[in-house]
């Protein structure tokens, strides 16, 4: 009986998996018509005499446009993610500090297209990396990690200046990532559901928080296919820190 559950369980992810790769792939066509044609008509703004309301309409559009790609995109990539073994990683010796510093750029890059109006120029992330320290990963999946835990310090964090500070060390047989941020923390009922699928922190209760909730599972789920872990040491006002651990190469 426990083993039929297994597989019924089993059964029911891939179907979700299916469905929600489905979905995303139907997407992604009108999104790339909607986008494409709001950008060629906002490129024609200095020639054509748009009312207020029209060219504020049409950035509106462009600017969710953009937005609901990345969803897709984040989506998609989770259901890939989620499919994988421990064999397909591509694995390499990888300079951590470049690393870091490449994911850095790829997080400003990703708030610049959620939210243009900040252009990521509110963010200060101090990087303490010795230059010689390497890790055996998978470089796309291990720089992901590092930007999805960087753009999370960023987003749950309402100062107007954010400071994140990325440590990594060596400890014998393991390295150690930590994302430290300075925002408002995470509530003690929150840190053991933040790591399941489609679970968004919202002080507020409005349903707004941007994003799908997969970011920190598919964290997660990174981890488990290097043999990594990830702990959480958070205080209500003080901030938090994501400690990433893995094995050393």
């Amino acid at each position: 009986m426990e083993q039929d559950l297994v597989y019924a369980d089993n059964d029911k992810q891939e179907e979700t998996a299916k469905v929600l790769s489905l979905v995303s792939h139907k997407l992604k066509t009108p999104l790339s018509i909607i986008n494409g044609y709001s950008e060629a008509i906002l490129s024609q703004s200095s020639k054509e005499k748009f009312s207020p309301f029209t060219a504020k309409a049409l950035e509106e559009i462009n600017k969710q446009g953009t937005k609901l790609y990345g969803l897709v995109d984040k989506l998609l990539f989770f259901n890939k993610v989620a499919s994988l073994q421990p064999k397909d990683l591509a694995m390499k010796t990888l300079n951590l500090k470049e690393l870091v510093q490449e994911a850095v750029k790829e997080a400003r890059a990703s708030r610049t297209a959620d939210a243009p109006d900040t252009a990521g120029r509110d963010v200060n992330v101090e990087i303490d990396c010795p230059f010689s320290l390497e890790i055996k990963a998978d470089e796309e999946l291990l720089g992901f990690l590092i930007k999805e835990l960087l753009i999370n310090a960023a987003k749950f964090n309402n100062k107007a200046e954010k400071i994140i500070k990325v440590q990594c060390a060596h400890h014998g047989e393991s390295i150690s990532v930590s994302v430290r941020d300075f925002g408002e923390g995470v509530r003690p009922q929150d840190v053991n559901q933040i790591f399941e699928r489609f679970y968004q922190v919202d002080d507020y209760f409005t349903g707004q928080v941007d994003g799908w909730g997969l970011g920190l599972p598919c964290v997660k789920k990174i981890l488990e296919l290097h043999g990594g872990s990830i702990s959480v040491v958070s205080d209500r006002g003080l901030g938090s820190i994501f400690t990433v651990s893995l094995p050393a190469a």
